[in-house]
């Protein structure tokens, strides 16, 4: 027993250097990503409305009325449509796009690095900026977008892109769409050259088409990387709020309203804490549902 615990002991004093070294990261996270967690979830079982702080009920246990109060609310209802409908369309066009990118960027091509760099200031470009920028091509008055659509014979005159329930939704998307790319084709890049090229050599020989040798051997091996990055880039898309917020605050008519949104909005326009956490839960619930279920269909198929 003492051997053991000797032994311990001079493992432990060996490993101290690394400990100390991980000790700062490790607080970091714990202080800006697990306590607001659990401060988050413990809010919203509390009534906690700033607009009436002498309330007697203020900052007292709710239990679940706050869930009830969003569930009964028609926004918060649209909102997660919103939101289901913003993920997967962000998530296939992405992960199509950046796919065929990727593919053909891993080609020998003429001015390949001048091509991969290009592709990549989507992502550089911080979401403020991609926004304001958007914002002004959609321009009713002296937006790119109208003035060519015009002359072109696309439409008689001038669209509030932004102002229109129809349209608002697909342009924010668009932004979303334009910037997530490069992140998930960066991911699916470096896998597609890890592949050795002997491997497509002995397919071909064997008579394999080239979507053979995309489907059965680019695919699974990229595939635990392809899980990783779309679960990434799954919180970047849910929790995308500045482009959205900057472009069209959730409207017209809440038609680009997302939990993400919804949640900031009765936090700090509506200052109704309690009900805000509840809705970041819910959305914390989602993600985690989601994202636990894409991983385990993926590592089942192995």
């Amino acid at each position: 027993m003492s051997k053991i615990c000797r032994k311990e002991g001079l493992e432990l004093k060996k490993n101290l250097p690394g400990y100390l070294l991980m000790a700062p990261a490790v607080i970091a996270v714990l202080a800006l990503s697990v306590y607001p967690l659990f401060r988050g979830i413990y809010l919203s079982f509390l009534n906690y409305n700033l607009v009436r702080p002498n309330d007697p009920t203020f900052n007292t246990f709710a239990g679940l009325q706050n869930y009830i109060d969003i569930f009964k609310d028609k926004v918060f209802i649209q909102s997660i449509g919103n939101t289901v409908k913003w993920t997967v369309v962000n998530l296939i066009i992405q992960l199509v796009i950046a796919m065929l990118l990727a593919l053909a960027l891993n080609q020998k091509l003429k001015g390949r690095s001048l091509y991969r760099t290009l592709i990549l200031v989507p992502w550089a470009v911080p979401h403020a900026i991609a926004a304001m920028t958007f914002t002004f091509l959609y321009n009713a008055n002296v937006g790119i977008i109208n003035i060519l659509a015009v002359k072109l014979g696309m439409i008689t005159e001038s669209v509030s892109w932004l102002g229109n329930v129809g349209s608002a939704f697909w342009c924010v998307i668009l932004v979303a769409i334009w910037k997530g790319i490069p992140f998930q084709m960066i991911f699916i890049l470096a896998a597609l050259q890890g592949i050795s090229g002997d491997v497509y050599e002995s397919a071909e020989i064997d008579g394999a088409s080239r979507w053979q040798c995309f489907w059965r051997i680019t695919l699974p091996i990229i595939k635990e990387p392809l899980a990783i990055s779309t679960v990434l880039n799954l919180i970047g898309i849910v929790s995308c709020f500045n482009t959205i917020w900057l472009m069209t605050k959730g409207g017209p008519l809440y038609s680009t309203e997302i939990v993400y949104t919804y949640a900031y909005r009765r936090a700090f326009i509506d200052h109704n804490f309690g009900t805000a956490a509840a809705a970041s839960v819910v959305l914390f619930v989602f993600m985690a549902v989601f994202s636990g279920v894409y991983l385990k269909m993926v590592s089942e198929k192995e």
